[in-house]
Parts: C-alpha cells; sequence; structure tokens
C-alpha cells in the first residue's frame, strides 16, 4: 500500500513543529504543500506570511498576505500585514490594518501599541495616548504599555500617572526584579515631578542648584539603588551596573557613581555620552593646567569673517554649520530682528565654504537694523552621521569661550532651532551679578540632563571665565582623543561645576525658567524652543523641497509660528 497523503491540517501541524525547532526553510515547504492541498487555508497563510517575514522578505510578505487579508484572513495575519506596513514606512495601510483589529478587538495589545507608534510619529498625541491607554487596558499587568501610557497622559493626570505605575511595583514588581528596576526607573521621576508640582514648584526646571538631587522620591531611589544591587548577579549585569551607577548619582554620590558607568574591567567602551563620565578630582586636576592654546592647538583655524559686535546688555552666540544655518539660524535672526532689532548677535559657522559664508553674511545685511558678527571654521565634517554632531555640538563650547574672552562682555549662546517671541533684555538682566546663566533641571537621573545647554548665559566675571575655560579644557581633552560623544557638553557643565564646588570656587549661577526656556509657547515667554516632529519634517523639506507639503499646524502654535517667520525668510532671500 502507498503511503496516505498527509491531510491539510497534518501539513500545517508538521509546519509549525518544523518552525519551533528552527527549522523555517522545513517549515516554508510544509505551509506550501498545505496550501497546495487546500487553497486559502488561513493558518497555512499565516505561518507563510511569519515565514517570509521573519526570513527578511517583507515585500515578498505583504504581496502573499494582502489578497487574503481583503479577503478575511486571521486576526493575527491582519496584525502581521499591519506590523509589514509600518517597518517599512506604508504608514497609511499599516494604520488601516490596526484600526480594523481594533474593530474586532479594542484592546488588542500589538494593534494598539503599533498604531499609538504611528500616530506617535505623525504627530498625532492624543491619538496615540487613547491607543496606549487600549493596549494598557487590555494587557493591565504589562509595564511597557504602562509607562508609555503614564508619558503620554502625563500633563493631563499626573497624579493618576503615578499611582499606575505605584500598582504596578506592588504587583508585578513585588515578584520580579527586573520589572522592578524598570518600573522603578520612571516612578522615580514621575514621583518627585508629581511631588514639586504639588507644592507650586516648576517640575521641570529648578529653581535652586540643591533641587537636582531627589528630595520627595528619596525613598524610592534608594529602593532602586538596592534593587539595582541585587540585579548584578542577574541576567543583565551591565545594564544592572549601569542603572546603579544613576541610582547613586542621584543620591549624591557621584564619586560613587562613575565606576559603575564606566566599563567594567575588560569591557569595551559603552560607545555613548557613558565614556566622557569623569568625577574624579585627579581628571580635574589636569583641566587646570590646560589654558586657551592647549585647549585649541589641534582644533581647526577659526576667522572673523565680520567684526565684533560689543554690547554691554549682552549679545546672542549662536554656533552651527552651514545646513543648519539655513534650516533654522535664518528664521531665528528674522524673529530676533523683529522683536528686538537693537539686539546684537554673533554667529559662529561650521563647514561652511567661501560662497556660503559669504551667502550669510549677506542675508544677515538684509536685516539691518540688525547688528551681526561672522565667525567661521572648517572641520570638514560634511556627512550628516553622529561625528559631525558631536563636534557641532561640543567644540562650540570652546569658541563659545574663546568668543567670551574676545567680547570682554556678557555672552548668550542659544541653540538655533529656536523662536525670539520678545525682546530678551529682561532675560539678560537676570544674569545680573551672577557669573553665568542657564537652566537646570531637577529630577533627572543622567549626569548629562542636569544642566541644560540650550540657552546658556556667561558673564565675564572671573568665576564665570574659569567656569567655561573648563568645559571647553574638558571636550577639548575629548576631542583630542577622538572620543567626543553626544552629550558631552552637558555633561561638562555639570562635572566642571560639581568640582569648582567642592573647592568651593564654584560660579554663581542665575537660573532660567520656563518663559526664558519656553516648550509651551506662552505669551510671555522669551525663546520659544523647537520640539519633536515638527523640526525633522523641516530638514527633511530643506533637504528635499518636494518631499513635503507644508507643515501641519495640529495646534501646535511653534509650528505655526514658524512657518510664516520661514516664508518672511524665504521672501528676505529671494526679494532682496
Amino acid at each position: 500500500m502507498s503511503d496516505p497523503v498527509p491531510t491539510p491540517d497534518a501539513l500545517v501541524q508538521q509546519g509549525v513543529a518544523a518552525f519551533n525547532a528552527g527549522d523555517p526553510a522545513g517549515a516554508e515547504k510544509f505551509f506550501r504543500s498545505a496550501l497546495a492541498a487546500a487553497p486559502g487555508d488561513l493558518r497555512a497563510v499565516h505561518g507563510l506570511g511569519v515565514i517570509l517575514s521573519q526570513s527578511g522578505r517583507k515585500a515578498e510578505a505583504i504581496g502573499f498576505l494582502a489578497p487574503y487579508v481583503e479577503k478575511g484572513a486571521l486576526l493575527e495575519s491582519l496584525v502581521l500585514l499591519g506590523e509589514l506596513y509600518d517597518e517599512t514606512g506604508d504608514l497609511a495601510r499599516a494604520t488601516l490594518c490596526f484600526k480594523a483589529v481594533l474593530a474586532q478587538h479594542p484592546k488588542h495589545y500589538a494593534a494598539a501599541m503599533r498604531l499609538a507608534g504611528i500616530k506617535d510619529k505623525s504627530g498625532d498625541k492624543p491619538g496615540a495616548r487613547e491607543c496606549y491607554r487600549a493596549a494598557m487596558e487590555g494587557s493591565p499587568d504589562d509595564i511597557v504599555a504602562a509607562i508609555k501610557f503614564t508619558g503620554a497622559n502625563w500633563t493631563k493626570d499626573p497624579e493618576g500617572a503615578v499611582a499606575i505605575m505605584e500598582r504596578l511595583l506592588n504587583t508585578v514588581g513585588a515578584k520580579d526584579l527586573e520589572k522592578r528596576a524598570q518600573i522603578l526607573e520612571t516612578l522615580v521621576l514621575q514621583k518627585e515631578w508629581w511631588e514639586r508640582m504639588r507644592r507650586g514648584l516648576m517640575p521641570y526646571h529648578a529653581t535652586d542648584v540643591s533641587e537636582l538631587f531627589y528630595k520627595y522620591a528619596l525613598d524610592l531611589a534608594k529602593d532602586y539603588e538596592q534593587t539595582n544591587i541585587k540585579r548584578l548577579n542577574g541576567p543583565n549585569p551591565k545594564m544592572a551596573r549601569q542603572a546603579l551607577g544613576y541610582a547613586r548619582f542621584v543620591l549624591g554620590d557621584r564619586l560613587g557613581a562613575e565606576p559603575m558607568m564606566a566599563p567594567a574591567p575588560g569591557e569595551t567602551p559603552r560607545g555613548n555620552v557613558l565614556d566622557n563620565v569623569r568625577f574624579q578630582p585627579s581628571f580635574y586636576d589636569e583641566l587646570l593646567r590646560d589654558q586657551l592654546p592647549e585647549i585649541t592647538d589641534t582644533l581647526p583655524e577659526m576667522f572673523l569673517l565680520t567684526p565684533l559686535v560689543h554690547d554691554p546688555a549682552g549679545v546672542v552666540y549662536l554656533s552651527c554649520n552651514y545646513f543648519y544655518f539655513i534650516a533654522f539660524a535664518e528664521p531665528m535672526l528674522v524673529s530676533l530682528r523683529d522683536k528686538a532689532p537693537g539686539t546684537p548677535v554673533h554667529i559662529h559657522i561650521m563647514d561652511a565654504t567661501k560662497e556660503e559664508a559669504e551667502t550669510a553674511a549677506a542675508f544677515c545685511e538684509r536685516l539691518k537694523p540688525l547688528r551681526f558678527a561672522i565667525s567661521v571654521e572648517r572641520p570638514g565634517l560634511t556627512a550628516n552621521d553622529m561625528e559631525s554632531r558631536c563636534y557641532y555640538h561640543a567644540v562650540r563650547f570652546i569658541r563659545f569661550y574663546q568668543h567670551l574672552l574676545a567680547y570682554e562682555c556678557p555672552l548668550w549662546m542659544m541653540d538655533v532651532d529656536a523662536l525670539f517671541n520678545r525682546d530678551p533684555a529682561e532675560m539678560f538682566a537676570q544674569l545680573g551679578g551672577k557669573d553665568a546663566a542657564m537652566r537646570v533641571r531637577p529630577g533627572r537621573f543622567e549626569p548629562w540632563n542636569q544642566f541644560n545647554a540650550c540657552i546658556v548665559g556667561a558673564s565675564t566675571r572671573p568665576a564665570s571665565l574659569e567656569y567655561f575655560r573648563l568645559i571647553a579644557a574638558y571636550i577639548g581633552r575629548f576631542y583630542r582623543d577622538k572620543a567626543l560623544r553626544w552629550g558631552i557638553d552637558q555633561l561638562a557643565m555639570y562635572g566642571v561645576y560639581a568640582d569648582m564646588a567642592d573647592r568651593g570656587q564654584a560660579p554663581t549661577l542665575a537660573l532660567l525658567g520656563e518663559r526664558e526656556i519656553d516648550y509651551d509657547y506662552r505669551d510671555d515667554g522669551f525663546v520659544w524652543c523647537n520640539s519633536g516632529l515638527a523640526k525633522f519634517r523641516h530638514l527633511a523639506r530643506i533637504q528635499n523641497p518636494a518631499s513635503l507639503p507644508t507643515a501641519d499646524f495640529d495646534g501646535n502654535r511653534f509650528v505655526e509660528v514658524f512657518e510664516r517667520t520661514w516664508k518672511a525668510t524665504q521672501d528676505i532671500l529671494h526679494h532682496a
């Protein structure tokens, strides 16, 4: 007798068994055989779709699955097709798939989380929030969904966010050490911020340097430290050491935090700003010896294109590469001309050709009565990669120190992806008899997120000059070692301050608040700071003007004002 022909059901079961045994090629044969025997078998369709997807044949998987989905495939196949569309950039079709899944199962975890991510990317924050809510309600013990939802819903209900995370800490976190650490990482911050808000304090802007370290969530921070000590013998010791470093840092022990943040003996560098963490006094003893010639001796030549513009009230200092000058500095300068034409500005442009630098100067000439100066350097970093970004963002502090010496008047360094909403004279006056001005952020784990570099004011007082010299020296050391990492500028700002404080030589600080560094776009805010998707959409538009429609305001006041300012900038450029 001949062997019996396997039924489609048997072939599907053999395919599943082969897949689970790590034999995707064998599984594919069984699923195709099942489809040959029973065209349209939805289990075989899904199995083959999974095989094609996981083997990297995503276009083939989409082409195979789409007709079956239209005829009513398994729900899992509809989710899979949506994921494939999402991963290949077809967000419109992905959205349709996930909406169809949620129409059948409103709290389907995978579909809700994926759709939330798409809405986040498209700038639909309310829509993302509701999808995260559905995912969390469908899987109430899933900490990823809870963290995403509480973050998205924070401004609407901070107390509720804390309550959700506290429940998870006492349920899921009581049984699983790894998840406890993950929950605490979010809860410690949320608790500190919420308690500050309850007391009428700004959650994201410190009013005193002492607010850097945890006060209201201190018990949770200590719990986080002890949890990570226990994790050192667990499955993720490297991550546990890093988290333990954060815990010790926020508990005020930065010297004990540094060895936890650094690679363990035999480990390779982490490849991020942790490689630049230095808190030991011996490191700062070396920096004390670095004067300007040693700090700048390996940097490219810098030269003035136009004369300096001294002003005892203060000079705005902008530093960027030429691409950012076109994309952001030009409209920012237009906003400065409109709000405070008497405020002088110094623009330091990196990697601008001779022709580009002359074009920049000609544009600034058209903004009179605005007074301006331009300096240029050419490090030759034309690629849009991390090395370039790190250089532009970090070395600007060295150039800032050089120009602070040259100007002999207060300088205010600002990120260029912002707009002036009002005359900054009142903000400048806050520097007063202080050495430096900046935003300091309370309730942050990372030492490079304590002092914020988006707006930094510097006086010419001796302690200010020493502070900015040491920041420049810190950055210069790592530049010479070809080891600049993203975030080293803010790390150096904090580290130098802390070491100077230990030596009794700390500069006095004027701490900037939500009016000076305004992400909420208040009528009385001084500098409106860009944030989120709108910035990257604009960069893409500059790179390829035909690639994007006019920006979607979506209620975002910054985008609306930026678009008007951008149009005014183009009118100046094209009708001079």
